[in-house]
C-alpha cells in the first residue's frame, strides 16, 4: 500500500505542476505534503524526465510526459497544429513551425516548409533558450513577473552577437507581447534568418506552444508597410492561425465568454 500511496502523491504533484509550475515550497503547500516528501518525489520524477527544474528552482512538466501525451488522438497540439500549418505555409510562402516550452528552453517539434526553391534549414528538434528571439519570448510573456526577474538575474547565453540579452530590452519585448503586439526578430539565433511568433493556448489559457514562421532575412518579410508578405500582414495571419489552433485545443476568448 505504501507504494500505491507514493504513486498517488506523485500524480498529485504532476497534476499541480501541470496546472501551475512552481517551486518546492509552493508545490508542497498546494499538494498538502511535507516539504521533505515533496522534494523526494520531485527528485524521482525529475530523474525520469516527468518534471524539469530550471535555474530558478521552478518545476514544470518534463519531456517524458510531453512525449507520452503526444500520441493521444485529439489532444496532441502537434497534430492539431499541423492541420493549420500546411495551408499557412503555402499562404505565407515560407516555413511555419511549432515549438513547445520546457523550463528555460523551447524546442521545435513540427516544421512545414513552403514550396520554395531555396528553403531555410529544418529546425525540428532544435532547442533554444527562451530569451533568444520571439519564439521563447511569447511563452515568457505568460510568466509571473517574479519568474522573469529571476530568469533575467542569470548570465544569459548569446547564441550569436545579435542575441538580445539586456534585461531592460527583454522586459520591453515582454510588455509588447502582453499588450497583444508582435515583433520580428532578425538573426538572433542564426544570422540571416528572420522570425515572428504567436502563442498557442490550451483550455486554461496557458501557453503550450509557439507558432512561428521564419525565412531568409533578405526576402522575408517583404519590405513595406502594407500588402501581402509584409511584416504586419504576416504577423496578423500568424496570430489568427495561432488563435484557431488555440480554439481547437479548447481555449475560449474571454470576450466570447462574456457575450455568449
Amino acid at each position: 500500500m505504501a507504494g500505491v500511496k507514493s504513486v498517488e502523491r506523485a500524480l498529485s504533484i504532476l497534476d499541480a505542476i501541470g496546472e501551475q509550475p512552481g517551486g518546492l515550497v509552493d508545490i508542497s503547500v498546494r499538494v498538502q505534503l511535507p516539504t521533505s516528501t515533496t522534494s523526494r518525489l520531485l527528485g524521482t520524477l525529475e530523474a525520469h524526465g516527468a518534471v524539469c527544474r530550471d535555474a530558478r528552482g521552478v518545476y514544470r512538466v518534463g519531456p517524458s510526459i510531453v512525449a507520452m501525451a503526444g500520441p493521444a488522438a485529439g489532444s496532441d497540439v502537434r497534430e492539431i497544429a499541423r492541420q493549420h500549418m500546411t495551408g499557412l505555409a503555402v499562404e505565407l510562402g515560407e516555413a511555419v513551425a511549432l515549438s513547445v516550452p520546457s523550463g528555460d528552453t523551447t524546442t521545435t517539434v513540427v516544421q512545414v516548409d513552403a514550396p520554395k526553391p531555396v528553403r531555410a534549414e529544418d529546425w525540428t528538434g532544435t532547442e533554444l533558450p527562451v530569451h533568444a528571439g520571439c519564439i521563447g519570448l511569447v511563452t515568457m510573456a505568460f510568466w509571473a513577473d517574479e519568474e522573469i526577474d529571476d530568469y533575467l538575474d542569470k548570465v544569459l547565453v548569446q547564441c550569436n552577437p545579435k542575441t538580445v540579452v539586456r534585461p531592460s530590452a527583454i522586459r520591453k519585448r515582454v510588455a509588447l507581447l502582453r499588450n497583444g503586439k508582435t515583433f520580428w526578430t532578425h538573426g538572433e539565433f542564426v544570422d540571416g534568418l528572420s522570425s515572428v511568433a504567436a502563442p498557442v493556448l490550451n483550455e486554461l489559457g496557458r501557453p503550450v506552444a509557439a507558432l512561428y514562421t521564419y525565412g531568409p532575412t533578405y526576402r522575408y518579410p517583404v519590405p513595406g508597410k502594407e500588402g501581402k508578405g509584409t511584416a504586419a500582414w504576416v504577423a496578423n495571419r500568424l496570430v489568427a492561425v495561432a488563435a484557431d489552433i488555440s480554439a481547437d485545443l479548447g481555449f475560449i476568448e474571454p470576450d466570447l465568454v462574456q457575450h455568449a
